[in-house]
């Protein structure tokens, strides 16, 4: 026959459970609550190290973009930047061969077109590198009058003017008329940035070639 619990023995031990699921229930919210501070802990220590990642690449962005504006800079003041006036390269020769009589003379200007190197050029990789090619071929009384046709055109700056080749063949004192053949080609570059626009006056219009009339 079971003894009933007095009732002084009964209320420490429910004061020992209750604070026993207390503790548990504590202990529970204390390790939820250092999970969650160790997970918000990692998010920021994540960007954290994505905000040092994004800095860093804007400073070598703004150490690049320093370098480039120099380079920039130098390259107007050499005249590279410069479209040549290609329209005003053809005024120039036939201003020559009025001038100089230079009847015998017939010339192309080629158009404006890419220096690639031999690799074809891509929207993806775009060639800056432009050349027009003068390509000189006749016959002339002498030497005299092939200079100032090898001569960059007085007043037209920027670019590089640059004779590439000139053949040259003399004929035979007996033989009556002009004494020197020649074949010149001379090239024209410069450089033109992919986001630059073409100017109407410049060397990129018309895209075909010029030659003299006749």
């Amino acid at each position: 026959m079971m003894r009933a619990m007095p009732s002084g023995l009964g209320r420490p031990l429910i004061a020992g459970a209750l604070v026993l699921l207390v503790s548990g229930t504590l202990l529970f919210w204390s390790k939820a609550e250092r999970d969650d501070a160790a997970a918000t802990l990692r998010l920021n220590d994540n960007r954290l190290a994505q905000a040092r990642a994004a800095h860093q690449a804007a400073r070598d962005a703004d150490a690049a973009t320093r370098l480039g504006l120099r380079q920039l800079e130098a390259l107007h003041g050499a005249g590279l930047l410069e479209t040549p006036d290609r329209q005003a390269w053809q005024r120039h020769l036939l201003g020559l061969q009025g001038r100089l009589q230079l009847d015998g003379l017939e010339w192309t200007l080629s158009p404006v077109q890419p220096v690639s190197g031999g690799e074809p050029e891509t929207p993806a990789s775009p060639s800056a590198l432009r050349v027009a090619s003068l390509h000189l071929q006749g016959e002339l009384a002498h030497e005299g009058r092939l200079l100032p046709l090898l001569d960059r055109p007085a007043g037209l700056g920027g670019g590089l003017f640059l004779p590439r080749h000139c053949r040259l063949a003399r004929r035979t004192p007996a033989t009556e008329g002009p004494a020197l053949s020649i074949d010149c080609e001379i090239d024209w570059l410069f450089l033109q940035l992919p986001a630059a626009t073409e100017d109407a006056t410049g060397m990129d219009r018309p895209r075909q070639a010029l030659q003299n009339p006749g």
